[in-house]
């Protein structure tokens, strides 16, 4: 028990007091270092949930982004959350967890609301398209036994009456079939009609609803996933019609400082105003620019060879440097490093990936805010920077 202490130690009067044991307050440092960890992982997490927020009825997506950064500092740096308290007492830091966990159950259950509400409009629209089918049959059935009755008053005249019986049932069966035939006609006309307005309805909320699944929910390009599927089709279509075809990997420079420097709401404007300079540098409707991940942005070009997408990508350098992107009244100067890679003959996705990625690398390391093309296979040297 006493190799665990520092040993005795003497007060001015000489007495003997006891040391706090250093393994103690060394367990006492590693708790309150994982104490800050676990509170700037939750700060973190609280905004990203603002982030990749969405607008519900009850608040649109910037309040909700705001209230979440407002939770995110409260429990950073104990900041308070209403603005009529006057804050803390110096020094003394605290956080209402019961709060927050009303809050954040509160926005997730108007979030599952939300999108409850949203699916059962796709409920009612198909439960309305199932109704007008089955609607259609029953009406099939009705005419069918409507027919049948006429049939069977034609088949007992023509047994057993006269021919002025025959006649007149004959008519009668006749009126009664062209009437049939124009309400059946009248109706299916209707029920086109009506088909047609479900069908379009069902497109559209499917549309709606296959379209969030391939658009990255803060700069409403496409997604990572969207971007895999269409360069598989990129390198299928080159591989048969012996096409070009070209990719960027585009990456912001310097992009942590600019959070540090400005917070995490600045970085997220320069990451959509990155978005809409590089759709308006690519505007074809071949062109494909997605967002990769974090900071960085890939654009895909078939049809187009290197010697283009060079003097495109020096376009794309030009117009991220020449204008200074802005936050609120900030203005953050930026510049971007771009890795330039064309598909080769009997190249896959991830191989022409892998030497796209190396020349953005390289721009990276040769100083940033320039362009490399990836001239031959991983691992070659001959990349040409401009």
């Amino acid at each position: 028990m006493l190799g665990s202490w520092s040993g005795a130690k003497s007060d001015p009067k000489g007495q003997e007091t006891m040391s706090v044991p250093q393994s103690q307050e060394a367990n006492g440092m590693a708790e309150a270092e994982d104490h800050e960890k676990a509170l700037e992982s939750l700060g973190r997490i609280l905004r990203c949930l603002g982030r990749h927020s969405f607008d519900l009825e009850e608040r649109s997506e910037e309040e909700i982004e705001k209230e979440f950064e407002r939770w995110a500092m409260h429990v950073l740096v104990g900041v308070s959350i209403r603005d009529e308290e006057d804050g803390n007492e110096e020094g003394v830091i605290r956080r209402d967890w019961g709060e927050l966990t009303t809050f954040v159950n509160r926005h997730r259950q108007q979030e599952k609301n939300y999108v409850n509400r949203n699916l059962q409009d796709v409920r009612n629209v198909l439960w309305e398209f199932t109704n007008t089918v089955g609607r259609a049959i029953v009406e099939d059935q009705e005419s069918d036994q409507q027919v049948d009755h006429y049939l069977v008053q034609l088949r007992a005249a023509t047994e057993g009456g006269s021919f002025s019986e025959v006649k007149k049932a004959l008519l009668s069966v006749i009126q009664g079939m062209n009437s049939v035939i124009d309400e059946r006609k009248r109706r299916q006309q209707d029920r086109v009609k009506r088909l047609g307005e479900k069908l379009r309805a069902v497109e559209k909320e499917l549309g709606s609803a296959r379209k969030e699944m391939v658009l990255d929910p803060l700069t409403r390009l496409y997604n990572r996933g969207a971007l895999d599927l269409q360069l598989e089709r990129t390198v299928n279509v080159s591989f048969f019609s012996e096409t070009p075809a070209c990719v960027f990997m585009v990456d912001i420079d310097h992009f942590k400082q600019i959070n540090d420097t400005h917070g995490h709401p600045a970085g997220d404007a320069v990451i959509q105003q990155l978005a809409d300079r590089l759709v308006s540098t690519f505007p074809r409707k071949t062109d494909f620019v997605a967002r990769y991940g974090g900071e960085e942005f890939c654009v895909l070009l078939p049809g187009a060879n290197l010697e283009l997408c060079q003097r495109l990508g020096d376009r794309l350098l030009e117009t991220v440097r020449r204008e200074p992107f802005r936050y609120q009244e900030i203005s953050i100067p930026v510049t971007v490093s771009i890795g330039l890679g064309e598909l080769m003959p009997g190249e896959t996705v991830s191989t022409w990936l892998g030497r796209t990625d190396q020349a953005l690398y390289r721009a990276k390391e040769s100083g940033r805010n320039q362009l490399c093309s990836a001239l031959e296979a991983v691992g070659a040297s001959s990349d040409t920077a401009s």
